[in-house]
Formats: structure tokens, C-alpha cells, sequence
């Protein structure tokens, strides 16, 4: 097991550690605003801890089945993103009740994608995620109709079909180039 330690910072005191799964990224966040709140990896596959209010209490949200590869919470620590190995489903929970609020699609079932960012806009409206795709996508979290633009128009009834094509898909998708400098 690995730890995240929390200290003081006035006198640099151990308030508090965090029994973790393997961390090899050092995954952790913290609220910019508000009530403190920090998350970070659980002690298994697919968990993510939340503290809140100066770590008075841990709640444990299942993320995925797979390893979480990607946090972020919104400036006021109410909203978690996570995103897992396979990457191409980033999921929405409330850090108080642990709840699934929204399940966002990007990208291909069949083909993995590794997440390099989520990041929320100051009032939590949209969601960016980055990839090693060279892609850029933004999810609408106010308005999730947005989000189903691009969704296919096929029966909803159909078990597999169901699972894939129900989240939400981005609104917006940018593309960027890797621009190598040879000297």
C-alpha cells in the first residue's frame, strides 16, 4: 500500500494519512475554493477518496472497474471527474453523495485511449479532457443535451448498443499537432 500524507502547513503537523493503491502518477487534487476537499486514488481498483472538510470524513466513490489514470474536481470541490485506463468514458460524480451524475463518451470502445487531463472551467459549465490522441474534447455538464450531437440515432432497446451509445458524446472535439523543433 502507498500513503498520501496531509500536513499543517504552519507547523508542517501530520494531520491526517491516506492509505492508497499504487500511485505511480501521484494522483491527488484539491478544491480551489470553498470547503476543502482532496481526492485522491482508493485502496483498490477503481476507487477514488474524497476528504472533505479538513479531512473530517472519507467517502469512497467507485469510479470504474479499471484503474483510475485521471482526477479533477471543480473549483468548489462539489463535482469529481475521473477518467480510467481504457479512457474512452470520463465519468461525472458529487463528491457529498458519491452519485453518478453524468457519463460522458470520447471516443472508440475499441480502441484505447490514454487520458493526459480533465480539467473544469471556473464555474464548472464545461469539462476539457486531453488524450494522447491529440485531441481536445469539451463536455457540456449544465446542459447535457449538448453533449448528444453527434449521438447516432439507432434503438435504444438493444443491450450492447444501449451500454455504448447512452453517454453523453462532447460537444465540441480539437485536434492539435505535435510540433517537434530539430536543431
Amino acid at each position: 500500500m502507498q500513503k498520501i500524507s496531509v500536513h499543517d502547513l504552519m507547523d508542517l503537523r501530520l494531520l491526517h494519512q491516506i492509505e492508497t493503491e499504487p500511485n505511480p502518477k501521484g494522483l491527488c487534487e484539491i478544491s480551489l475554493s470553498g470547503r476543502m476537499v482532496l481526492v485522491c486514488l482508493g485502496r483498490d481498483k477503481g476507487e477514488v477518496r474524497v476528504l472533505q472538510d479538513e479531512v473530517s470524513w472519507i467517502r469512497v466513490i467507485k469510479a470504474s472497474d479499471l484503474d483510475v489514470t485521471c482526477v479533477a474536481l471543480s473549483n468548489n470541490g462539489r463535482l469529481l471527474a475521473a477518467a480510467s485506463t481504457k479512457g474512452t468514458l470520463n465519468r461525472l460524480f458529487d463528491t457529498l453523495s458519491g452519485m453518478l451524475l453524468q457519463e460522458m463518451r470520447r471516443g472508440s470502445a475499441f480502441e484505447r485511449t490514454e487520458i493526459h487531463s480533465l480539467f473544469f472551467c471556473f464555474d464548472a459549465e464545461w469539462l476539457a479532457v486531453t488524450s494522447n490522441k491529440g485531441t481536445v474534447d469539451i463536455l457540456s455538464l449544465k446542459d447535457a443535451k449538448r453533449n448528444n450531437m453527434s449521438l447516432p440515432s439507432l434503438s435504444y432497446n438493444k443491450g450492447i448498443l444501449r451500454k455504448y451509445f447512452i453517454p453523453e458524446w462532447p460537444t465540441a472535439r480539437f485536434m492539435y499537432q505535435k510540433i517537434y523543433n530539430i536543431s
